[in-house]
């Protein structure tokens, strides 16, 4: 199933607390396992491949927030 960048959005914001305390201290994103699990991880390199499928990552939390401001704009 494909996911519009709404719904990517959406997921993204579910996980809004644990990744803002992750941005605080590095660049981090919210990643998905091969068994389906979703996970916030820090500290992630620039310009590499990751060996579990990337739904967003983010530099700080205005970067976060610009990214719902252009997906999520309808619904706030």
């Amino acid at each position: 199933m494909t996911e519009s960048m709404r719904d990517v959005a959406r997921l993204i914001k579910s996980y809004d607390r644990e990744l803002r305390k992750a941005l605080m201290t590095s660049r981090s994103g919210l990643f998905r396992n091969d068994k389906g699990e979703l996970f916030i991880q820090s500290n992630v390199p620039m310009g590499q491949s990751y060996p579990d499928e990337v739904i967003g990552i983010f530099a700080d939390p205005s970067d976060l927030d610009f990214y719902y401001k252009i997906y999520l704009s309808e619904e706030e």
